[in-house]
């Protein structure tokens, strides 16, 4: 019996040992502290990364290192040589543990300037062994409260125009284009968060238009978050209408910075070399070839010769008529003699006069409206105050509507060419067809500046016949 019982203690021990023995291996095989180690091949991979993706100027930027498979305890990290105008921060060492766990370093440096740095080795001591670990290329940015918003102009032809915020701009040419042909283009902003103003004119010299303005010209608040990123304002259609050195149109934006500030930007001070476009206008008109544009301009000039020609004589009786459709009623007789003549003239389409006894009716009204608010107002009747408020409103705002109308100068001219300045011996920019009725902006001497929708130039005053607007 003793030595069955000896039997059985020595086979309950021999199965505890054994099974003492399988838990640490099978711990030794499931634990990645055991089951990896850092090795030399590991610590030849290692390198101080930035934590952010963009990095400013005189603000504090963080490094950090992992060294995986190791305690914090057996680790030590020494301030690095640090070139002139970076600063050391802070320094800290912690354990973490992700994918693997191990032991991370947390570096605070502070850069004084923008630019691409290439920073010397951090040293590292593991187990007391000395390492040297590389840090990557760092790119710091400047300070967004210390940038101004700048302009950039986008060109389709792949040409940019960067409207510096620092430093006088270069007044050069940009590039050689042709008469006749158009050019787009971008205006976009840079290093703003809000436009506060946004305008622009119509150069005397080209055709010019919009062709989409984007949301940040309403107004909007973009996020305080800093973006390099280029946010579009508007896109332009830029005509040039003479040879020479062009520049750009006129645009002004006022927009706000990072730090508040308020800055007034203008395109770039560059121009345009544009030559004459018979020499190369095909090239920019968007055929395939030359015999497609050819065919294209010769449909074009026939059409162009099948319009009706309206003789002087018929541009003076049309002035003249619509100088009496000034002071007569709407709609009456001189207003059906006028579309009668224009209509033997040829002329189909054309805008209407304003006239005095519709500026007497509005302010008539608006008299009545006012008289009729004050007894409303001494009897304190609420509904009659709203009514005729809104009438008063809107019967001031159409008596200022047509007093303008009323005292803008317009004349019909007899067709022909217009120049871009006021000489004879410069190049005519554009034709008006005859009949047309076209608004005076300016004179000078014999010279009128005449607009007829997007286009304007210099005529004459031996082309046109004033319509009188009926104040003489």
């Amino acid at each position: 019996m003793e030595k069955q019982r000896k039997i059985r203690n020595n086979k309950f021990c021999s199965g505890f040992l054994v099974n003492i023995i399988i838990g640490i291996v099978f711990l030794s095989l499931s634990s990645p502290c055991f089951a990896q180690r850092l090795t030399y091949s590991i610590i030849k991979e290692l390198k101080v990364q930035t934590v952010n993706e963009n990095n400013f100027s005189s603000t504090d930027c963080a490094f950090e290192l992992k060294i995986p498979y190791v305690k914090s305890d057996v680790v030590q990290a020494q301030i690095p040589d640090l070139p002139s105008g970076v600063n050391f921060v802070s320094l800290r060492r912690s354990e973490y543990s992700d994918v693997e766990s191990g032991t991370k370093i947390e570096l605070w440096l502070n850069f004084s300037e923008s630019g691409r740095y290439n920073l010397r080795v951090l040293r590292v001591l593991i187990n007391n062994r000395l390492y040297y670990i590389p840090f990557e290329p760092v790119v710091i940015s400047d300070n967004p409260r210390n940038m101004l918003p700048q302009l950039v102009v986008d060109f389709d032809n792949g040409v940019e125009l960067v409207q510096q915020h620092r430093g006088k701009q270069q007044n050069k040419a940009v590039f050689t284009t042709y008469t006749g042909n158009s050019l787009k283009f971008t205006v976009s902003l840079q290093y703003a968060v809000q436009i506060i103003s946004y305008n622009w004119s119509v150069p005397k010299n080209a055709l010019f238009s919009e062709l989409e303005r984007y949301d940040i010209t309403k107004g909007t608040l973009r996020s305080s978050e800093f973006s390099e990123e280029k946010i579009p304002v508007a896109t332009f259609e830029w005509e040039p209408l003479v040879t020479g050195n062009l520049y750009l149109p006129e645009l002004r934006i006022i927009a706000t910075s990072y730090n508040g500030t308020r800055v007034e930007l203008t395109l770039p001070d560059s121009y345009i070399n544009v030559l004459k476009g018979e020499v190369n206008s095909h090239k920019n008109a968007g055929y395939d070839n030359i015999f497609a544009y050819a065919f294209t301009k010769t449909i074009k000039n026939s059409v162009k010769s099948q319009r009706t020609v309206v003789t002087p004589k018929e541009c003076e009786t049309i002035a003249q008529l619509r100088s009496h459709e000034r002071i007569n009623l709407p709609f009456g007789s001189v207003y059906k003699q006028r579309k009668n003549a224009e209509k033997m003239a040829g002329i189909e389409e054309s805008s209407n006069e304003p006239t005095w006894y519709a500026l007497w009716f509005y302010l008539g009204g608006l008299v009545l409206c006012i008289i009729l608010l004050i007894i409303f107002i001494v009897t304190k009747k609420l509904r009659g105050i709203l009514i005729f408020v809104s009438l008063s409103i809107l019967l001031g705002v159409a008596s200022v509507i047509q007093i303008t109308r009323l005292t803008e100068s317009y004349a019909v001219f007899i067709g022909g060419n217009i120049s871009s300045v006021p000489e004879k011996s410069v190049e005519a920019v554009i034709s008006i067809e005859s009949g047309k009725r076209v608004k005076i902006v300016q004179k000078a001497g014999p010279w009128v500046y005449v607009e007829y929708g997007s286009t304007g130039g210099w005529v004459t005053n031996d082309n046109i016949y004033e319509i009188s607007n009926g104040m003489r």
